[in-house]
């Protein structure tokens, strides 16, 4: 199986004299870890806590929909089965100011009894005990299998409506070859009909996947063979962009603690044409859990442009789960200043970028713009996962996702240039005899 990650920075009250900051998941032990893991590998959720003593926390898991929507179903959520009890934590190191515990757990594990049975998407909430399990924090991961072979194929071509560099797309083609056959009596048979939709994940960002369905609309996106079990899943329109910047506060002599930072090599400007520095594909890497040198910082980031753009312009990065969030609007100071935002952030490097975008009223930022700052450059380099969902029709219908595959663009200027990529493991048996492991200690 594998399982998606992300990480976001944020600050929830947890009770009277409690606070929850920095919520972070990811693969295994590594931060930089795309977003993918085999059934044998783990999810680690960790976060800082500021309080007089450690806080009652659980952490509830619930398995949801191709769209993100919780499955109302307990034999899909059994939560015996899905609850963290007794989390393990660790007291902050001396020369930390702002938080007081490090709370850091792998799953699945034994020692909590958890289980993540079935494949798919799934959402987790970290709760209060002493406040009647309140929410203080929210988390997502994805969850597959290799129960069917997967290909992916990605090219440099052309897009004819665009001019250029927007014109610059990878055109994304997977194929799939499920199983000719479904036998009633087998429970992790596989009925081709039902596999429908693709989505295609850039990096980190697996909120706002890419998707290819057989029933949508769209001009972009086509599928050929549906109705037979091998099937070809396509969408032209994926904007490579470009590298993400890279936010560095590793350095206690460059940038004190108990400090504003306000950094060395900014404020930043527009790379439209520009093509940035290779990243770290949406993967931040914080310092060591030890002294000083992981705590928080307060952190001024600042935009200079040649002139003020019609939309407002937010910061997004791992930090943000790469959502685009109203609370990082960059402000201009003066009318010929630059844009300006302010936050906290602990020690480590970030990948980050500017978007373009409108608050609409529900506070949600729409008619988002990715390009116009940041520019659109075959040479990036980008990590695709395609995920392949399938409508199991047990217990009353749930989704699964039977396959997998990622790679990465071809990463030239070249129009015409492809990479190919390949998951052809076939698992039998994919929801049960799961490999457990325990927490992380």
């Amino acid at each position: 199986k594998s399982i998606f990650f992300f990480l976001i920075s944020v600050v929830v009250t947890v009770s009277a004299q409690t606070e929850l900051y920095g919520l972070r998941t990811y693969a295994n032990d590594d931060e930089y870890r795309p977003p993918i893991i085999t059934r044998s590998e783990y999810v680690t959720i960790e976060f800082d806590v500021t309080a007089d003593q450690p806080a009652n926390l659980n952490i509830i898991f619930r398995h949801a929909s191709r769209d993100w929507v919780i499955d109302r179903n307990n034999f899909i959520n059994y939560e015996p089965k899905l609850r963290s009890e007794a989390l393990l934590y660790a007291t902050a190191p001396n020369g930390v100011y702002h938080y007081t515990y490090r709370y850091k757990n792998s799953f699945p594990n034994k020692r909590n009894f958890v289980e993540f049975p079935y494949s798919g998407n799934y959402i987790y909430t970290v709760v209060d005990r002493d406040a009647r399990d309140m929410v203080v924090a929210e988390g997502k991961f994805i969850i597959a299998e290799s129960s069917v072979p997967v290909t992916m194929k990605i090219e440099n071509k052309y897009h004819s409506e665009y001019s250029s560099p927007r014109n610059q797309m990878n055109y994304v083609t997977v194929n799939i070859s499920a199983p000719s056959e479904y036998t009633a009596s087998d429970e992790n048979s596989i009925y081709h009909s039902d596999i429908t939709t693709v989505d295609i994940v850039k990096n980190w960002d697996i909120r706002h996947s890419m998707r290819i369905d057989l029933n949508d609309r769209s001009p972009e996106t086509f599928v050929e063979s549906f109705t037979l079990p091998s099937k070809v899943f396509s969408k032209r329109d994926v904007s490579p962009g470009n590298e993400y910047r890279r936010l560095d506060l590793s350095s206690t002599q460059m940038y004190p603690n108990n400090s504003l930072v306000v950094l060395r090599d900014q404020p930043d400007v527009s790379r439209f044409l520009w093509q940035g520095k290779p990243d770290a594909n949406g993967a931040s890497k914080l310092n060591a859990f030890t002294g000083s040198n992981s705590d928080y910082l307060e952190i001024e980031m600042r935009l200079r442009l040649a002139q003020k753009p019609a939309q407002k312009i937010f910061l997004v990065g791992g930090f943000t789960e790469w959502n685009v969030l109203p609370e990082y609007e960059m402000v201009q100071d003066s009318a010929t200043g630059p844009f300006q935002s302010r936050f906290w952030l602990r020690r480590g490097v970030y990948d980050y970028q500017y978007v373009l975008g409108e608050v609409d009223d529900k506070g949600t930022v729409v008619n988002q713009d990715w390009i116009s700052l940041e520019g659109n450059d075959w040479r990036t380099i980008n990590r695709y996962t395609a995920l392949v969902y399938y409508y199991d029709r047990r217990f009353g219908g749930f989704d699964r996702v039977v396959g997998y595959v990622r790679g990465r663009n071809p990463g030239t200027s070249e129009n015409g240039k492809i990479s190919t990529t390949s998951n052809p493991s076939a698992i039998s048996s994919p929801d049960t005899n799961i490999n457990f492991r325990p927490v992380k200690k």
